[in-house]
């Protein structure tokens, strides 16, 4: 235990340390954005031990301003549920990280403003049972992972997975030096403790999806690619596909698909640009099988899939 609380100490001061440097040097612009509108790289620490959850979100990058949540009517450091709606405990945001099956996650930097509003619109969502299987079948998930520092001093990342038509999962974590992290029950005022709780609130998930932007073209941004750049989990980022690649990449998107629930796997993530000059964001498993976009997942079957495999595994041996 004292181990794990020195850990936990270390994270805390190297984030410290870095947003003090950040405010003392003027390296950065005062919004800690750069020109593009994206968030300067000082702000991203790269000392952070990403082997416990706080310090793989802190990596991503963390949040410029403190947002704080505080009250008498909040638990010291637990996520709760009283008058059958979430309540978030003392304590202040830290980082914001989002991914989906088309995203690979990073972090987003939304505005003090916009983070409290997003969380006001949790905590007045009316819980419910569960997600209905129609929605769940719908369209991808978008998980976004809020690291939190609660009035005891102890990190805490809250979970909401987004399933489509404003329904919402909240779970918790906690750090765990042995398995990344370890889950955290939600407390009840009944006394009912939770793994997760369902909630429905449309509001914060148009937050979300304004935060990322989110497409509506599904399987059409296909036919209008113009450029794209590859993220292949850790061994490749940003790799820009030549011509030639790019025309694999079109001959199999031009393979006939169907409509699927969920895909094998998203390794293989794509941020193109489309003739309007609009961004399009998918993923392709790594067996060429399952694609994903924002708005929903299809299926491509053999020997369609053999040829993208094949371009995989060559942009890997250009890379590596």
């Amino acid at each position: 235990m004292r181990e794990f609380k020195k850990q936990l100490l270390i994270v805390t001061m190297l984030s410290f340390i870095i947003l003090l440097s950040l405010s003392l040097t003027g390296c950065a612009p005062k919004s800690g954005y750069s020109d593009k509108g994206e968030k300067s790289p000082e702000t991203v620490s790269q000392d952070a031990d990403t082997s416990i959850s706080s310090g793989y979100y802190l990596s991503l990058g963390s949040l410029n301003e403190s947002v704080v949540r505080d009250g008498a009517e909040r638990d010291e450091s637990e996520v709760t549920v009283a008058d059958k709606k979430i309540v978030f405990p003392q304590g202040e945001m830290k980082s914001v990280g989002i991914k989906s099956w088309s995203r690979k996650e990073k972090a987003y930097y939304p505005s003090k403003s916009e983070l409290v509003q997003y969380m006001d619109a949790l905590e007045h969502a009316e819980i419910v049972d569960d997600v209905p299987e129609n929605v769940l079948k719908k369209m991808p998930k978008i998980e976004t992972h809020i690291l939190y520092l609660n009035s005891h001093g102890e990190f805490r990342t809250i979970g909401i997975t987004d399933f489509g038509n404003g329904y919402h999962e909240i779970s918790v974590e906690k750090d765990d030096v042995e398995d990344f992290k370890k889950e955290i029950s939600i407390q009840s005022d009944t006394g009912k403790k939770y793994h997760q709780v369902f909630l429905r609130s449309m509001e914060a998930e148009k937050i979300i999806k304004e935060w990322i932007h989110w497409e509506s073209q599904g399987e059409k941004g296909f036919e209008s690619i113009q450029s794209a750049g590859l993220t292949i989990d850790e061994n490749v980022d940003g790799f820009k596909l030549t011509e030639d690649q790019l025309n694999k990449l079109k001959a199999y998107l031009k393979a006939e698909k169907k409509p699927a629930e969920a895909p094998c796997g998203c390794e293989n993530y794509f941020e193109c640009i489309l003739d309007d000059e609009s961004q399009f964001h998918f993923s392709i498993s790594a067996d060429g099988e399952s694609i994903s976009t924002d708005r929903g997942v299809y299926v491509v079957d053999y020997p369609d899939n053999a040829e993208i495999v094949e371009l995989f595994k060559e942009i890997n041996r250009i890379v590596n």
